[in-house]
């Protein structure tokens, strides 16, 4: 199918060729092709990365690679992407953002945003992005998952939601902070939209495409899991993101429920789980209130007790 609307993918991936090449396939099976695909490479192994690439010359008109040096996380990947794709393109071109273990779940996926995205432009001023699902922050610092299956106006895209950014709105917002390495990026870069009165949607497609879990009956789980790196960050950078948008409100209110009492009310019944958790959220809302952003955890050099 010829494209509707100039799409400039850029996929991110690390270190997960089955991934990548499943992501691709899936590019090259679609009704309607990306323009050009730009493939960020954060582990910068070119051989590795093209190899698999050339085994999929239909996933886009123009395939390009990019390596990037030190492992800057999907945020320092997503960035530099950004700023590829916006030195090539023009304004009215719209940017995709994939990620390697989040490929289309179905052949039309594509197609089906690109005419949301057309649909949602002519029907409504300011639109700088749309995806398959998306979520509003709430005063409390939560994102809720817009649940409808008709577009709604969210603050939040995720790389599940193969989410389509209006490039001349882009440019005037900026991409998120590549110092945030991991989690929330995807809120960053919606603020971001915010802050220039541009609207993000929710397309209303994740139960028809695959997705009915992502928006579905959500709730918070009540119970802990094992300490992460991602936990971590993922703490971390919704603190310091909430602040830097003037909800401090918020990030009060997640540092006490999601960091603090959480493993607290966990202790009776799952005591060794529950400090890993509370030593692990202090670090991290230590570093999210002091504003301190890069790779301060290494996934790769981590404490016995964080996996």
């Amino acid at each position: 199918m010829t494209n509707r609307l100039q799409t400039h993918g850029v996929l991110i991936t690390f270190r997960r060729p089955e991934a990548l090449d499943l992501h691709l396939a899936r590019l090259e099976s679609q009704t309607m092709r990306l323009t050009s695909l730009l493939v960020v490479d954060n582990d910068n192994d070119p051989t590795t990365t093209k190899q698999i690439i050339d085994r999929y010359p239909g996933a886009a008109d123009e395939i390009l690679y990019l390596g990037v040096d030190d492992n800057p996380g999907p945020a320092g990947g997503i960035a530099a992407g950004i700023d590829a794709v916006l030195d090539l393109r023009a304004n009215d071109d719209w940017l995709v953002l994939l990620d390697d273990d989040d490929p289309p779940r179905t052949d039309d996926t594509l197609e089906v945003l690109a005419g949301a995205a057309e649909e949602l432009s002519t029907s409504h001023t300011g639109v700088g992005g749309v995806g398959l699902w998306g979520a509003r922050l709430q005063r409390n610092g939560r994102l809720r998952s817009a649940t409808g299956i008709d577009p709604e106006e969210v603050i939040y895209l995720p790389g599940s939601a193969i989410p389509h950014y209006h490039i001349g709105t882009l440019r005037e917002a900026g991409g998120p902070d590549p110092t945030l390495f991991f989690g929330f990026d995807d809120l960053d870069l919606g603020l971001a939209f915010e802050r220039v009165n541009a609207s993000l949607w929710s397309g209303g497609f994740a139960r028809e495409l695959g997705l009915s879990a992502m928006v579905d009956n959500r709730t918070v789980s009540p119970s802990v899991s094992d300490a992460t790196w991602r936990r971590y960050y993922s703490l971390r950078n919704l603190v310091i993101i909430l602040r830097r948008n003037r909800r401090t409100s918020g990030a009060f209110a997640m540092s006490f429920l999601a960091g603090i009492a959480k493993p607290l009310l966990n202790l009776p019944f799952s005591p060794r789980l529950a400090l890993q958790n509370l030593r692990l959220n202090i670090v991290a809302l230590r570093d999210g209130w002091r504003g301190e952003t890069g790779k301060s955890l290494d996934p790769v050099d981590l404490p016995g007790w964080v996996r």
